[in-house]
């Protein structure tokens, strides 16, 4: 007699093959938007099904550059890795795993989350795509140009209207965003304050409707408070009130415009004082010359 053991619910005749998916975030905008920053955690939700109950699983995960495809390395050249262990108290469940980085040289990049499941070191299941939206978080980049009047420099004349044009890069399309920016004083390094003691700022919305593109920022103040200074406009962009990147740069041209005060000769007269010592040193050459040929 043959003997034969059918149960299609036995557990010990089941193998289960696992799969994952994951969605990466950005842990302080809780978007796909990613904080550009000395420290950035990434968090990774892994949605596991079929695993089986009481066994033990590690996570093992890496950072992409989407551009490239390779390796996403740290400012120390190492590669951005993490690792969790759980055991599995459900066949279908779900786990969070965290990725913290310094992300200050990310700006205008996007990195992919892959990740590999593990069952007694052997791989299991794997999420490696290198164009899935939900695994990637854009890291924006921008840069700002500062002018009065399509000018880098203009006497002062009142009220005016300083606009700041900020080129924006790698938004995600359809989301929401803020630029703020303020007035700084390149000498001092201060902000800027109008009559009232207030600081000089100006700000705007706008939803992404490309990822690379640009938005005007405009500041209204007088000139006259300002004049004989060099302003710098410092602008920083938010997502879900959450600052995502910042452009500060104190000595940057494009972000600067001059206020020359009215009736300010001082160059003037420089420039008249040096002509002025050329004109003698040459006459004094001529008549030296002179003097030699002459004896």
């Amino acid at each position: 007699k043959v003997a034969f053991h059918t149960d299609i619910r036995d557990e010990g005749q089941t193998v289960n093959f696992p799969e994952i998916h994951t969605t990466a975030t950005d842990k302080a905008t809780k978007s796909h938007t990613g904080v550009v920053d000395e420290k950035t955690t990434i968090t990774d939700k892994v949605a596991y099904s079929n695993l089986t109950i009481g066994e033990k699983y590690k996570l093992s995960g890496v950072l992409m550059n989407q551009e490239t495809g390779k390796k996403l390395l740290d400012k120390d050249g190492k590669e951005i890795t993490s690792e969790k262990e759980f055991t599995a108290e459900s066949k279908d469940g779900s786990i969070d795993i965290e990725f913290t980085f310094d992300s200050s040289l990310l700006a205008g990049k996007t990195t992919v989350v892959f990740e590999d499941l593990y069952n007694e070191k052997i791989r299991v299941a794997s999420h490696a795509d290198i164009k899935d939206e939900e695994q990637s978080v854009h890291f924006p980049d921008i840069h700002t140009t500062a002018t009065i009047d399509s000018a880098k420099s203009i006497t002062e004349k009142g009220s005016v209207i300083l606009k700041d044009v900020v080129d924006y890069k790698n938004l995600i399309v359809g989301k929401t965003y803020e630029v703020k920016g303020v007035l700084m004083n390149q000498e001092t390094g201060e902000k800027f304050l109008d009559k009232d003691g207030n600081e000089i700022t100006g700000s705007a919305s706008f939803t992404a409707q490309k990822a690379d593109g640009s938005v005007d920022v405009t500041f209204t103040f007088d000139s006259s408070l300002l004049a004989g200074n060099t302003i710098v406009v410092f602008e920083n962009l938010y997502e879900n009130n959450v600052k995502v990147i910042g452009h500060a740069d104190i000595n940057d041209v494009n972000q600067t415009v001059e206020i020359v005060k009215t009736g300010d000769t001082s160059n003037a007269y420089i420039y008249a004082l040096i002509a002025l010592i050329s004109l003698a040193v040459m006459v004094s050459l001529v008549m030296i010359k002179k003097s030699r040929n002459h004896n």
